[in-house]
């Protein structure tokens, strides 16, 4: 663990906004080592979206990829933050993203991949909303489609009569299928929720495109439990302030367990 994963664990301790100085002062260091900066940067800009701060967020993407991807180090087999944080910055900053994409992308080296993504974002932008091409995205409010066949007969059963795998099983099918009144009832009647982070994101923008703040509030907080970091710079997961329609049930009760409670490993330490 590198001083900039040490960083990002204090941060998961929900010491988040105590730790996200030292997280920039690491990024923005011109003498540091430039793995450890670009893994600060990463966490430093999900904090940021969380602080509402998307100007500045796109701001160290743009300044950390023009001064470090020339150097062709491991920044440029990256993509997420950084790309998230330039079009983050288009859709809650006003700030135009592809001009910022292509010029980020012509400092990476030739087929890298954080080069090749921005230049494909940028082709994709003009016929695309932004929120289309930001992770945490669903069809909220959508048609849905058919169960599988192996989900379809166990939504026939008492659903606290399934093993935890089934249950599993139900909860996924639910969510591929857009089925929302299906998740609801089983959450209702159960009095059980989803238990991945991504089955109880999409339940919480159903929620609020119903407009039942309370639920979505509730499907965040309940996420914030079954969250887990894919890489070691993944300090707090972003999606409920990057899409539009989970911002609508991210309360300011919701903002601030995100920021003060530990989370992922962390969290998991401290059970």
């Amino acid at each position: 663990m590198n001083a900039a994963e040490r960083l990002v664990s204090q941060a998961r301790q929900g010491r988040f906004e105590e730790v996200l100085p030292d997280l920039l002062a690491t990024a923005s260091r011109p003498d540091g080592d430039r793995d450890e900066a670009w893994e600060a940067a990463a966490a430093a800009i999900q904090v940021l979206f969380w602080q509402d701060r998307f100007a500045e967020a796109a701001d160290l993407a743009e300044e950390l990829i023009a001064r470090d991807a020339p150097l062709g180090g491991e920044l440029c087999d990256q993509d997420t933050p950084f790309r998230t944080a330039l079009l983050a910055g288009e859709l809650h900053a006003g700030a135009p993203a592809r001009p910022r994409l292509l010029a980020a992308a012509a400092r990476v080296p030739e087929g890298r991949n954080l080069g090749d993504d921005l230049s494909w974002l940028a082709e994709e932008l003009p016929g695309r909303p932004v929120e289309h091409l930001l992770p945490g995205r669903s069809d909220w409010g959508g048609p849905a489609r058919p169960l599988d066949r192996v989900a379809a007969p166990l939504a026939e059963r008492d659903f606290d009569t399934l093993d935890a795998r089934d249950r599993h099983t139900l909860w996924e099918a639910a969510a591929a299928a857009n089925d929302f009144d299906l998740a609801h009832r089983l959450a209702e009647t159960s009095g059980q929720l989803p238990d991945r982070y991504a089955a109880c994101l999409w339940m919480a923008g159903w929620y609020a495109v119903r407009g039942d703040v309370p639920g979505g509030e509730r499907m965040l907080l309940a996420a914030h439990d079954r969250w887990w970091p894919y890489m070691a710079w993944d300090a707090i997961p972003d999606d409920a302030v990057l899409q539009p329609t989970l911002r609508l049930v991210t309360t300011d009760l919701v903002r601030a367990h995100y920021l003060t409670r530990p989370i992922g490993p962390e969290a998991e330490k401290n059970a």
